[in-house]
């Protein structure tokens, strides 16, 4: 699995939280019942910047050798609308007590005093993108509870690596046809569905 080639630059990103939960309501009623099946994904919109003939066929390129949603790819947030974290991080942490799959809370081991995580931070875990939604205070062995969304895909263990400083995903075409729009002034662009590969 690789990035993209340089040619693929954003030119604008619709970013997508999908989870399987759902609200039903009573007909007779209106009484609602809320159900969490504990499902969430992320999904995306990517209008690519216009390029130019060359650049173009780099993209077509890979495009075809991703072979519709059958091949994945990492993508990093810089590249879509992240700057980096909000918190203080000089070093990626890594996976400070271990955690079973679909677990929510996880336990950071900090590199120094100072470094937090804070609610709206992406991170990395095994290949996937997660975003921070509640933050506890770090302790003073640099310990920092947090809770992610989606759920930990995987059984995580002490010493796992957490990308931070440049979280990136999994992530595949969300459906078999691509599309390359030409106008009469030769400007080439296209708008990518793509989705997490799971």
């Amino acid at each position: 699995m690789a990035f993209p080639p340089d040619a693929v630059r954003v030119a604008s990103l619709t970013l997508k939280q999908i989870t399987s939960s759902l609200r039903v309501q009573s007909p007779y009623s209106f009484a609602q019942t809320a159900y969490d099946f504990m499902g969430g994904m992320w999904a995306a919109e990517l209008v690519l910047a216009a390029v130019d003939a060359r650049e173009s066929a780099a993209i077509s390129g890979w495009i075809a050798s991703l072979n519709g949603p059958a091949g994945c790819f990492e993508l990093d947030m810089a590249a879509m609308e992240y700057d980096g974290p909000h918190g203080a991080i000089s070093a990626d942490p890594v996976v400070a007590v271990a955690a079973n799959a679909r677990a929510q809370a996880l336990v950071l081991q900090l590199a120094r005093a100072g470094d937090r995580a804070l609610p709206g931070d992406y991170l990395t875990l095994g290949r996937h993108l997660h975003i921070v939604t509640a933050a506890e205070a770090p302790t003073p062995a640099f310990r920092q509870s947090v809770t992610l969304w989606p759920r930990l895909r995987r059984p995580v263990a002490p010493g796992d690596p957490v990308a931070m400083r440049a979280p990136f995903g999994s992530w595949a075409l969300a459906g078999p046809e691509t599309v390359l729009s030409v106008s009469q002034a030769r400007v080439r662009t296209r708008i990518l569905q793509i989705r997490e590969a799971l």
